[in-house]
């Protein structure tokens, strides 16, 4: 696609309205990609999928480059997640992945930026569904953007989902525990995602961007997030999530060194999530190791 003559998106734009309705991207169209996921919004490097609502509307869409003062009022949902750009090029797409305009959103170059996605009326009958996207250029270094780590939606199997960023010491220990400490071979078949982009996500968030089968059955049926409270104790006390569907056992905290026999045993079927929710301390935490 020839877009050396695409400018760069300089402050806010006047509304663009659809033709077609459909799901939105914020994408690099020649990267090669098709953006995908569950819920509201789904990324990985160089795609944003926004999930437009159910409404017969065509949307009225608004972009802008940086924050816009006083925008977070008057809206149904406010989210936002981080994409990282390898290539410079973001604009914005309809569900076949075709630009709708020809500007580029990545105003800073390759690099991370965070895109909060405001929507109103998604699920309206008779109203157009209104979105505002801002697209703001995060942190440079000045060394080229790495690749982010595997995606939910990629993912299956037991999950361990990192949320917090703020304690890189305390997640290396982690993960040497993890890795490389006394019954590490317990924890093999957990999958690591360490994605900035779900920086802060909560437990039903990151439940909305795992993957599904053909059938509608999760990729994933248990989920461990690490979160800012997991980091801040020295027993790591992770935040299990049973992502079976239909089944609606409250999430509780496990320690790390007692995750291994917990998945292992709901892999085999030995006990189910509920029991082991049941067998908390007074502080919501599980911490009885057995294999």
């Amino acid at each position: 696609m020839q877009r050396s003559n695409w400018p760069l998106l300089d402050g806010r734009t006047r509304p663009l309205k659809m033709k077609e309705w459909g799901d939105l991207a914020v994408m690099d169209p020649d990267a090669g990609k098709q953006p995908r996921g569950h819920g509201f919004l789904a990324a990985e490097k160089d795609w944003l999928h926004i999930d437009a609502g159910n409404a017969l509307e065509n949307p009225i869409v608004t972009l802008y480059t940086g924050d816009d003062p006083g925008a977070e009022s008057g809206w149904d949902e406010v989210e936002e997640i981080t994409v990282i750009s390898t290539t410079g090029f973001l604009t914005l797409c309809d569900s076949g992945y075709e630009p709708l305009r020809k500007e580029n959103l990545a105003t800073a170059g390759p690099g991370p930026y965070l895109i909060r996605v405001h929507a109103s009326d998604r699920s309206s009958d008779g109203n157009k569904p209104r979105f505002l996207i801002q697209v703001i250029p995060g942190e440079r270094t000045g060394a080229e953007a790495e690749p982010v780590s595997s995606t939910i939606e990629e993912s299956a199997g037991p999950l361990l989902v990192r949320t917090s960023f703020e304690q890189p010491d305390e997640w290396a220990r982690l993960l040497q525990v993890l890795e490389g400490g006394r019954g590490s071979e317990h924890y093999k078949s957990i999958t690591v995602i360490d994605n900035p982009a779900y920086a802060g996500f909560t437990a039903d968030q990151i439940q909305a961007r795992i993957g599904r089968d053909d059938e509608d059955w999760p990729n994933s049926t248990v989920v461990l997030i690490a979160d800012e409270r997991t980091l801040a104790s020295a027993d790591f006390p992770l935040l299990a999530v049973n992502n079976l569907p239909d089944e609606d056992d409250d999430p509780f905290r496990i320690t790390l060194a007692a995750a291994g026999s917990f998945v292992v045993n709901l892999e085999l079927a030995n006990t189910s999530f509920g029991e082991w929710g049941r067998g908390v301390d007074a502080d919501g935490v599980y911490r009885e190791e057995h294999y």
